[in-house]
């Protein structure tokens, strides 16, 4: 029993030995580690860059412990597998020796690490500082590389011919391009070129950032700032330029002889306006002392004056961007940049990895507990020893109940042979199975190097696309690509592949057919140069198209920016001229003839009034009313004359009209722009003839009865008619002569085939009311035959006979005219007498018929 316990004693020994050993091996590569981490920083602390940022760390300190560390290299000497043998009878007293140099390398160890990690109060340790070092080098670094990048960028957008835009105008633009793209936004630096290079600098720096600023149409110029204004952090510092007013306040100026804007050529028309209305008094002037004089000027050499101030206004080459030759500039510049960025790159990533080393050495140095590991490894070999000597004194005579202990522990060696034997067989399944594994572990390594070789081909085809493309998002496609290869169908994907190539195919035919239809409705200077692509659907393909792009964006911009916004102008014009003609003229010329046309039947009316034939009772008056279709233009024509705001403060097309006058408007325009021009100016005509806008009566009125119409009175033949229009006729003579309104006027009236109509007294009637009523001189004209009975009515008598005669020349008849100024009071006379004879032979023929019918004779017969 007191074996067994010995045993038991001896077997835990053995497991703290191996425990021990296993912790002082740990303990020597920790050893091995520092001497290495001290030789590195032994060589790292006395590199210039460290000693320079790091004085306090790479001082002499320092370099008197790493000495000591690595002096204590023979510490690790020791085999440290040997100590788990248990004779180690002989060499006892020689680990006793060695225990001690362990405990001095174990000290020096422990001083480095120390040196490393205690903290100085708040500023931290040393290998903090050494940490923060890193820090910022990695820090710049990462920097110079982003430098890099976006030089890079830079110069890629230069070579195809685009400038390049400050962070927040890119971001300002792509936010309205996708939020608002009617907007064409555009940037004034496309559109301007310095035409004499001498200025370009000087120039370009007085305008500084407003080179950048956002060209859109100008009905989207509110929409387009709301949309700068709502970006997040900086990026809401672009600027969007006024068109309109810059248009409208461009046309009122003047430029100075000597303005900049004279060496500035232009390609959209605003962007001429705005630098005409912001910077068209800038004047380029020789010299400082002439500058310090003018109130706004720019040197050649970059100075500049404004605001009651002179300072510098050049730039380097590398900011220049007015005009194809200033990008070229630029390009230049920016390689050179490059070359530069890439050499600080370099000096940056070699100070990066030399901080990284000296820091991985510092993390490599760890606290050594390697003497305290030697120490309870001997200590264990002390008390194994002792052990053995116990169980070697002790008698060993019975051995039987061991022998049948034996027994059943070869029988349980044999299970465990057999346990073995079917392990051993599982093993080699195993490994079987673990080849195939590898194998194919193996096969998925080459697909996924592929697969990754593939994708970074893919991500640098967009690169290049981005390069040609700027405007491609870039990042945001490759997140969409991450997050679609999640869900990635190879049979979906290449059916999608499929359709848009056949897209991309009919989008191809479709452009240049397109391009063909624009190139024959073109002027040779706006035509697209396009040839079909005969090679295959890939990069230069794109290649192809963004040129074509840009080709197209720059007719684009000149028919849209240029031609259309001079015509646009001129129309302006026209539409004011127009509004002035059509106000000024036709509403106010209409609408005065239909006043006009008003006030004259009035007044005739009032002439009417007192124009009456001898005993008649009747009376005439003239009476219009409205022709439904010209009422709306009346009211339309009147609206617009009683409208104080048209003309000078809103157009005809500006003003606030009623929705019948608007559509009055809207008819009229049509007219004015129809494509059958005849027609509509055979229906202006039509509108513009006030008389056309009423239908006109003229009533008889007899006191006690109801007002006649004279278009529905009579037939219009016999005298019925006849009486009536002499006296409306006198009227309208009358006014239209204007007898009411002083003394001198021509008071004669002529009448052709007079009264053929009317009886004896009627005419008679109408002779004196024409010449002794209203006092005109009348001449009438009628037949021989039947002037008989008005002799006694006229002073001058004109007969005009046609006889017939010989043809001579031209003449084929011969006219007498035979003129007598009669005596009226002699024929008055005459006719007074005549009258009475008749009136008394009248009586006698009477009396005679009266007697004939009684039988009686009459008293004349009887008396002779």
């Amino acid at each position: 029993q007191q074996k067994d316990a010995l045993e038991a004693e001896r077997r835990r020994l053995d497991a703290q030995v191996a425990s021990a050993a296993r912790e002082l091996l740990t303990q020597d590569r920790q050893l091995q580690d520092n001497l290495r981490a001290a030789r590195a920083l032994e060589g790292l602390i006395n590199a210039p860059s460290l000693i320079a940022d790091l004085p306090h760390v790479t001082g002499m300190e320092a370099q008197r412990l790493l000495r000591q560390v690595c002096d204590t290299a023979q510490a690790g000497d020791v085999d440290v597998s040997g100590l788990l043998q248990r004779d180690l009878t002989g060499d006892l007293a020689m680990l006793e020796r060695h225990l001690d140099e362990a405990r001095a390398a174990q000290r020096a160890h422990n001083e480095l690490v120390d040196y490393w990690t205690a903290r100085d109060g708040e500023s931290g340790s040393r290998r903090d500082a050494v940490a923060a070092l890193y820090h910022r080098r990695h820090q710049r670094y990462e920097q110079i590389t982003a430098q890099c990048r976006q030089k890079e960028l830079e110069i890629a957008r230069l070579e195809k011919k685009q400038a390049v835009y400050p962070p927040p105008v890119e971001r300002a633009l792509a936010a309205i391009r996708a939020q608002c793209p009617q907007a064409d936004a555009r940037v004034l630096c496309d559109h301007i070129e310095v035409t004499d290079p001498r200025w370009q600098a000087a120039i370009e720096g007085y305008l500084g950032g407003a080179r950048f600023s956002i060209l859109v149409d100008e009905q989207y110029e509110a929409e387009a700032i709301r949309i700068v204004r709502s970006l997040p952090g900086r990026d809401n510092s672009a600027s969007v330029i006024q068109g309109e007013k810059a248009l409208r306040d461009a046309s009122r100026l003047k430029l100075p002889a000597d303005s900049i804007v004279h060496v500035l050529e232009f390609t959209h028309a605003v962007a001429r306006a705005y630098l005409i209305a912001s910077y068209g008094n800038v004047v380029r002037v020789g010299s400082a002392a002439t500058l310090r004089q003018t109130p706004r000027g720019v040197t050649a050499d970059g100075m500049a004056s404004g605001n009651y101030r002179m300072f510098r206004c050049d730039l380097p080459d590398t900011d220049l961007v007015f005009g194809a030759e200033a990008r070229e500039r630029a390009l230049q510049a920016k390689r050179g940049e490059l070359a530069r960025l890439m050499q600080d790159r370099q000096d940056a990533n070699e100070r990066m990895q030399e901080s990284q080393r000296l820091l991985e050495a510092i993390d490599l140095c760890g606290p050594l507990g390697y003497a305290d590991a030697f120490a309870r490894v001997l200590e264990l070999h002390r008390e194994i020893r002792r052990n053995e000597m116990l169980i070697a004194q002790l008698d060993v005579s019975a051995h039987q109940a061991l022998d049948a202990q034996l027994a059943q522990l070869r029988q349980d060696e044999q299970a465990l042979d057999a346990e073995l034997a079917e392990l051993n067989r599982r093993t080699g399944e195993l490994n079987t199975r673990r080849a195939g594994i590898a194998k194919r572990i193996e096969r998925l390594g080459e697909e996924k190097e592929q697969a990754q070789e593939v994708m970074l081909n893919a991500e640098e085809a967009l690169r290049a696309l981005h390069a040609q493309w700027p405007a491609f998002d870039l990042e945001a496609r490759l997140r969409y690509a991450d997050q679609e290869a999640k869900s990635f169908d190879p049979a979906r994907a290449r059916l999608e592949r499929e359709e848009i190539e056949a897209a991309l195919h009919k989008a191809e035919r479709a452009l240049e057919a397109t391009l063909a239809e624009h190139n024959q409705r073109s002027r040779p200077a706006d035509k697209v140069v396009y040839s079909a692509y005969k090679g295959t659907y890939d990069a230069a393909l794109f290649r192809a198209l963004c040129e074509l792009r840009g080709e197209i964006d720059r007719v684009y911009n000149i028919l849209k920016n240029n031609v259309l916004v001079d015509k646009h102008e001129q129309l302006k014009q026209l539409k004011a001229s127009f509004n002035d003609a059509f106000v000024s003229h036709l509403c106010q010329e209409i609408h005065q003839a239909i006043q006009d046309g008003r006030r004259q039947l009035d007044q005739l009316n009032k002439e009417l009034v007192n124009h009456r034939f001898g005993s008649d009772r009747e009376r005439f008056r003239f009476d219009q009313d409205w022709v439904p279709e010209f009422r709306e233009y009346a009211r339309f024509f009147e609206e617009v004359v009683k409208n104080p705001a048209i003309g000078a403060e809103a157009t005809l097309f500006d003003a606030q009209l009623s929705p019948a006058s608007a559509r009055v408007r809207d008819a009229l325009m049509e007219l004015l722009l129809g494509a059958d021009e005849q027609q509509s100016l055979r229906e202006l005509e039509r509108i513009a003839d006030y008389r056309n806008y009423h239908r006109y009566e003229i009533y008889k009125e007899v006191e006690g009865k109801p007002p006649i119409a004279l278009s529905e009175y009579g037939t219009g033949s016999g005298g019925q008619l006849e009486t009536p229009a002499y006296i409306i006729r006198a009227a309208s003579i009358t006014s239209a002569l204007r007898y009411a309104e002083g003394a001198n006027h021509l008071r004669m009236v002529l009448v052709d085939e007079a009264f053929s109509k009317m009886d004896e007294t009627r005419s008679r009637e109408v002779i004196d009311y024409l010449t002794n009523t209203l006092g005109l001189q009348l001449i009438f004209i009628m037949p021989t035959s039947k002037c008989g009975p008005f002799m006694d009515l006229i002073s001058n008598e004109f007969v005009f006979a046609k006889v017939p005669s010989a043809p001579r020349g031209q003449l084929h008849t011969r006219v007498l005219v035979d003129r007598k100024q009669c005596n009226r009071a002699r024929i008055q006379e005459l006719w007074a007498r005549h009258r009475r004879t008749v009136h008394q032979q009248a009586e006698l023929d009477f009396m005679e018929d009266l007697f004939e019918e009684r039988g009686e004779e009459p008293a004349a017969a009887q008396a002779r």
